[in-house]
C-alpha cells in the first residue's frame, strides 16, 4: 500500500463509495485510498434496505440487479390492529446493498482507487502544512491531504475540531431474517404503538425465497428501560406466529438533526458519521449515499484551496450544501417527532379507523391530512412541522 494519498476514505458503506467515486471522476485524477475495519459485502448488512428508488437512482447510478423487489404499497397498522394500504405512484424498492457495495467497490478500483478492507482506523491526526495522517491499528500510518470519514455513527474521529459527537437522539434498532412471514413481495407493512415499538415502530420487509425482514427500533428515552429482543420476540409470536428465525441483526441509528459543524480543515463528515439520518422513517441508505457524493465533491474543492481562508470557506459551503440538500428537511422531520411521540395510541386507532373508511384510490396523503387527521387536534399539531 502506498503511504501518501490525495483523498484518504475511511468506511466503505454507502457514504463511502459514493465519496470515492465522486472524487474519482475528477479529470485531476487524485489518488484514493478507501479502507474498511471489515469487509462489509461479505457481512450480512444490519439494514432494512428499503430506499424510494427515484433519489436513489438519482444519488448513484443504480443497477437492475441491486433491486430485490419494487414496493408499491405501504401497509401501515394501528396499534390496535387497524391497517390501512397506502398505494404510492412514485415507487419504493428493497435493494440488495450488500451487492450494491461490492459494485462500487469493484467500480472503484476500475477507476483507480486503493481498496483496503480489514483495516482499522484509530486515529485521524490534527492538519500540519496541508496534510492529515491517517494510523491504523497496527501502527502504520498514510497521509492524505483530505480525509472523509464515513466510519458510521459515534466513530470518534474529529472529536479536537469539535465535529465528532455522540449524537443525542441514538437509537438501538433489532431485527431478523426470517422464514414464513407471509407478505406479498410489492408491499411493506409498518406497525405503530407503544407496547410494540415505545418511540419507535416495528417493520416487516420482504426478501428473496420466502423470507422477510422483520424488526423494531425504538426510541432513546426507552433503551434502557425495555428489552428490545423480547419486544421483537413479542411482535414476531403476535402478527407472524409461524415465523422461523434465520439470524437476528443489532444496530444503533443516528437519529439527531442538528446544524454541527460535520467539516474542519481537510477533514469531512459524511453518512452516519454525520448523523444523515432520516429522523422518523430512520432510513440512512439514500441519506448516506447523497451525504457521501457531497463529502467527494467537497473533498476536491479541499484540495485546490489555496488558503486557510478558503479551506474555511468550503468547509461553511459543504454545511450548507447538506442542509439544503437533507438537512434542513431533517430539522423538521425531527421536531414532529419529537410531537408525535406524546401523541396516545387511542388517537391512532380513533384515526386509523376514519381512514379504513376511504376508498384506497383516494387515499391521498392529502386526504389522509385533510379528511382524517384533521379531526384529532394532536395529530395535526404533532404533523404541523412537516407543512
Amino acid at each position: 500500500m502506498s503511504t501518501t494519498f490525495n483523498v484518504v476514505i475511511v468506511g466503505a458503506g454507502p457514504a463511502g463509495l459514493n465519496a470515492a467515486v465522486h472524487v474519482l471522476k475528477s479529470r485531476t485524477k487524485p489518488s484514493v485510498l478507501l479502507v474498511d475495519k471489515i469487509t462489509p459485502w461479505e457481512r450480512p448488512i444490519a439494514c432494512a434496505e428499503g430506499v424510494w428508488y427515484e433519489p436513489f437512482n438519482a444519488a448513484v447510478d443504480a443497477k437492475s440487479e441491486w433491486v430485490r423487489f419494487f414496493i408499491s404499497k405501504a401497509v401501515l397498522h394501528s396499534p390496535d390492529g387497524t391497517a390501512i394500504t397506502y398505494v404510492e405512484k412514485n415507487k419504493g424498492c428493497i435493494i440488495n446493498r450488500a451487492l450494491m457495495q461490492r459494485d462500487m467497490a469493484l467500480q472503484c478500483e476500475a477507476m483507480g482507487a486503493e481498496v483496503r478492507c480489514n483495516r482499522k482506523v484509530v486515529e485521524i491526526g490534527l492538519e500540519i502544512d496541508g496534510r492529515r495522517s491517517v494510523r491504523f491499528s497496527d501502527g502504520q500510518s498514510v497521509t492524505a491531504g483530505v480525509v472523509i470519514d464515513a466510519s458510521g455513527p459515534v466513530s470518534g474521529f474529529g472529536k479536537r475540531e469539535k465535529i465528532s459527537w455522540k449524537p443525542l437522539d441514538l437509537e438501538p434498532a433489532y431485527f431478523a431474517v426470517a422464514e414464513n412471514i407471509p407478505i406479498e413481495n410489492d408491499a411493506v407493512h409498518v406497525y405503530l404503538g407503544k407496547g410494540i415499538a415505545p418511540g419507535g415502530y416495528a417493520w416487516a420487509f420482504p426478501r428473496e425465497n420466502g423470507t422477510a425482514n422483520a424488526g423494531i427500533v425504538v426510541g432513546k428515552t426507552f433503551g434502557g428501560k425495555v428489552n428490545i429482543r423480547d419486544l421483537l420476540e413479542s411482535f414476531l409470536k403476535r402478527d407472524f406466529p409461524k415465523a422461523k428465525v434465520l439470524r437476528y441483526f443489532a444496530g444503533t441509528i443516528p437519529c439527531e438533526s442538528g446544524k454541527a459543524a460535520i467539516s474542519a480543515g481537510r477533514l469531512l463528515k459524511a453518512g452516519d458519521a454525520a448523523s444523515a439520518i432520516n429522523p422518523i422513517s430512520r432510513a440512512g441508505i439514500v441519506e448516506a449515499l447523497v451525504s457521501g457524493g457531497l463529502a467527494g465533491d467537497f473533498a476536491l474543492s479541499m484540495l485546490s484551496a489555496k488558503s486557510q481562508r478558503q479551506m474555511n470557506i468550503v468547509c461553511k459551503d459543504y454545511g450548507y450544501a447538506w442542509q439544503e440538500k437533507m438537512g434542513k428537511a431533517h430539522g423538521k422531520l425531527s421536531r414532529a417527532k419529537g410531537a408525535l411521540l406524546k401523541v396516545p395510541d387511542g388517537d391512532y386507532d380513533r384515526a386509523f379507523k376514519v381512514l379504513k373508511g376511504i376508498p384506497q384510490k383516494k387515499l391521498a396523503m392529502s386526504k389522509i391530512i385533510g379528511l382524517s387527521l384533521g379531526r384529532f387536534p394532536r395529530l395535526v399539531w404533532a404533523i404541523r412541522h412537516l407543512m
